[in-house]
């Protein structure tokens, strides 16, 4: 415990300054008489963690008049912005940190290739790994917002020099004022629903920022241990190309992501060739070039005439930097076909260069630049293109143009631009097969199965395509490759936390033997999102949790919401976070070094515990006559709209749909018990299962099963950061006829249940006792996020009374919350 506190003296001293910062700005922002009670809030609220007493800080925050309960949430919500800040660029100091430690860190390329050591290491040939960013909006900051954080990690950054002079330092203090200032005087809400446009842009600041450079060194240091390996990992995006429920999305806007995609790669490679050619200033007088290298000049001035007149004998002397300069041309110009053709000439320079004493040139920013061309090519990230079934049932004219510009696409940017449909809530192979009737295009169409009755058909659904013909000539054509996707979200909106993951789990086992009996190397697709209600949770731990071997060392996920912003947001987080999901597949591409199947008794015990909790899960949140009426005034379900936070609907334009659960996003349902400190979706249900087991069965599945693992350590994360303290003050927002202290006590009760389970599996007396450094992090927020919560409660009565001048301040108090608990949705 006293080392941990040591290591983490550097983020206490962060934390502080930037806390003390904060104060100065908020007393010459808005006076001393707001900072005091700033000030005087947190610390009855810290007091209250203590004794229980709640109470006082409601009747503290019920003391300001509407300015000061919208000024003092704004500050709370500020400080949480720059306490994550620290605490990622922390994690970075951490990182460096281990690199002079004996062992190699955990979830890093060093310890995976330790434990494989002495193995064959040839099935990483086929490891691969597809990050793909989705646009689901619960990422509540602004693209404004997030520069901002990347400027003050900076500055926290230089605060890590020991050789910084005293000048040096309070100058670096001074700018980082200056950050939190402007921040303060930046409003953190968006005033209008982005468009897909916004989201795309979005999307791509992450490759321009953190992503390329992260995604280049990733591949360097893989290549140090597996040479000459292809890529083992690869991005994607369903930004511009998710039409499931989104009425903003089809065929423009497919267009707009590939184009823009696609000219930011461009202009990254200019850049990069222009820097390039600064540094290759080899003079022929000096050093010969290959003759390969000589013809290749000589080629690009017959093919680009005018542009050879306009250059002259520019660089004549400088083989390298003339063809370069060609390079940096046909960039501008759309002169390559494609990236193979850039590489093509990338190859040139580099064996003239090896062959003339410039080794250690060609291995240098040349090599660095033809990783990112091999990893990012001149589309950065396959674009998927998602249908719900509906619309392929009852084909809309929008479908009909988003497939036909798909085609488009294709021709004009080339066949791996886009290459997949998913068709999301798959029922039958009819859903799947409907496709093929739209397009001629030779594209991977994926069965999503999402609810628990969609997992369970999965296998007989994959087993009737493959046995069809034309999706069979499909398979065929991509090398006998088959994509599968499971839901998590809906999944865990059907039947509770514990039944969705043990579905998906069953699903995947059932698919992949399907697979091995139709000789198809299948990739699994897994819809995640940020919480754990939603399958979130630390990826390297949910990769290892999967099924042995099924299928090895193939993986492709969603990264969404504030997980994108969180993992990526800042350079060296972005190589950390890729660095651990892609040590995870490596590992999995060895059964037996990553996890093994449960025993038919370990099975029988997991199919009784999902059983369980899906009874219970029911019985409160389909059973129950008037549990929506109680959820939609409990939480901030209907106000989540407000916050303008994603392009797309809360809510699906299902015809079909019969009650408002049905037709309501997991999104939003998961978010809106977030707010409210709740979190209920990632663990009702789970307490009636695992309480009414043996305790010592599930310590056993706990030590031999990564899956019921990641389970447990999900919910123990999640319980920590829940409080139902906090959430028993928006029980007066429910009327009484709805019977809310029934309905509570119902889910106090599980709650209870649950927290005993899972400390009697973990045989701990408290939770996070095992991870003092994470549970002191949520120690130390909670002082601050319950005044957040106090203030939501009283905006919430005002806004629904009428008062629209709760409106903003109510905005901000979401975005606030998210931004402290993180794992919104």
């Amino acid at each position: 415990m006293a080392a941990s506190r040591e290591a983490d003296a550097p983020l206490r001293r962060d934390v502080r300054l930037l806390g003390s910062l904060l104060g100065h700005v908020l007393v010459e922002q808005e006076g001393e008489a707001l900072f005091e009670a700033e000030e005087r809030i947190r610390l009855l609220a810290r007091d209250a963690r203590a004794t229980g007493d709640v109470e006082r800080v409601r009747d503290a925050v019920r003391m300001l008049d509407s300015h000061e309960q919208a000024t003092v949430l704004r500050a709370f919500a500020l400080y949480f912005q720059l306490a994550n800040i620290a605490e990622q660029h922390h994690r970075l100091r951490r990182r460096r940190q281990y690199a002079d430690e004996p062992t190699a860190p955990r979830e890093s390329l060093a310890d995976a290739f330790e434990r494989l050591r002495d193995r064959d290491l040839e099935p990483l040939q086929r490891v691969s790994l597809e990050l793909v960013l989705t646009a689901h909006p619960t990422e509540a900051a602004r693209r404004t917002i997030l520069l901002a954080h990347v400027r003050i990690a900076d500055l926290i950054g230089r605060l890590d020099d020991a050789a910084l002079t005293e000048p040096e330092r309070e100058q670096v203090e001074q700018e980082l004022g200056e950050q939190i200032a402007i921040l303060w005087q930046t409003d953190e809400v968006r005033h209008g629903r982005p468009r897909v446009v916004d989201e795309i842009r979005h999307g791509l600041w992450f490759f321009e920022h953190s992503l390329i450079d992260a995604g280049e060194r990733l591949l360097a240091d893989y290549r140090v241990r597996v040479p000459g390996a292809p890529p083992p990992f690869s991005f994607g995006s369903w930004i511009g190309g998710d039409m499931d429920g989104n009425p903003a999305t089809g065929a423009e806007t497919i267009r707009e992501a590939l184009g823009r995609a696609r000219g930011l790669a461009l202009d990254r490679y200019r850049t990069d060739v222009r820097e390039l050619a600064v540094a290759l200033s080899m003079n022929r007088t000096l050093v010969g070039i290959s003759p390969e290298l000589d013809e290749s000049i000589a080629g690009d001035e017959r093919e680009l005439p005018d542009y050879a007149a306009a250059i002259g004998r520019q660089n004549e002397l400088e083989p390298y930097r003339r063809k370069l300069s060609f390079v940096w041309w046909r960039l501008g110009h759309d002169g390559y076909r494609d990236s193979a053709d850039l590489l093509a000439d990338l190859d040139v320079l580099r064996r003239s260069l090896e062959a003339n004493r410039g080794g250690r040139m060609a291995a240098g920013r040349l090599a660095g630049l033809r990783r990112r061309v091999e990893l990012f090519g001149f589309n950065l990230a396959k674009l998927d293109l998602r249908l719900h079934a509906r619309e392929v049932r009852e084909p809309s004219a929008r479908a009909r143009e988003a497939l036909a510009a798909a085609a488009e696409a294709r021709k004009r940017f080339g066949p791996d631009a886009l290459d997949t449909v998913i068709v999301s809530g798959t029922q039958s192979a009819s859903d799947v097969l409907a496709v093929l009737e739209l397009t001629a295009e030779p594209l991977s169409v994926v069965p999503l199965f999402e609810t628990i009755a969609d997992l369970e058909r999965a296998p007989a659904v994959v087993r009737e395509l493959l046995d069809e013909p034309r999706f069979g000539r499909l398979v065929e054509r991509r090398g006998r490759r088959l994509e599968v996707m499971v839901g998590y979200s809906d999944s865990g909106k059907d039947g509770g936390y514990l039944t969705a993951q043990w579905a998906i789990y069953r699903a995947q086992e059932a698919l992949a033997e399907v697979a091995r009996e139709a000789n198809v190397e299948l990739t699994i697709f897994h819809g995640r999102g940020g919480s754990a209600g939603r399958g979130g949770g630390p990826t390297y731990a949910s990769i290892l949790a999967q099924p042995a071997g099924q299928p090895p060392g193939r993986l492709k996920l969603t990264e969404q919401g504030e997980t994108i912003s969180f993992k990526y947001g800042l350079p060296g987080l972005a190589y950390r976070n890729l660095e651990a999901a892609l040590a995870g597949t490596i590992l999995a591409a060895f059964p037996e070094a990553s996890a093994r199947a449960p025993t038919e008794e370990e099975r029988a015990a997991l199919d009784e515990l999902a059983a369980r909790s899906e009874r219970r899960y029911r019985a409160l949140v389909r059973d129950e006559p008037g549990f929506v009426d109680f959820f939609r005034a409990f939480t901030p379900v209907d106000e989540l709209s407000l916050l303008e936070i994603g392009s797309r609907p809360a809510r699906r334009p299902d015809p079909d749909a019969a009650d408002y659960l049905e037709a309501l996003r997991a999104i939003p349902w998961v978010f809106a018990w977030t707010q409210n400190r709740t979190v209920l979706p990632a663990w009702f249900g789970c307490g009636s299962a695992l309480g009414g087991a043996d305790a010592d069965v599930l310590r056993e599945l706990y030590r031999r099963l990564p899956f019921f693992r990641s389970i447990v350590d999900n919910l123990e994360m999640t319980l920590a950061k829940s409080s139902l303290e906090i959430a028993r003050q928006y029980l007066e927002l429910v009327p009484p006829e709805l019977e809310p202290e029934r309905l509570y006590a119902t889910i106090a009760a599980e709650h209870e249940r649950t927290l005993d389970a899972v400390l009697e599996t973990l045989e701990s007396r408290s939770l996070l006792e095992r991870q003092p450094v994470i549970r002191r992090s949520v120690q130390l927020r909670n002082p601050y996020v319950d005044p957040m919560n106090a203030i939501q409660v009283e905006l919430l009565r005002r806004f629904r009374a009428g008062d629209d001048d709760a409106r903003l301040p109510l905005m901000r108090s979401i975005a606030g919350i998210a931004a402290a608990l993180r794992n919104t949705g």
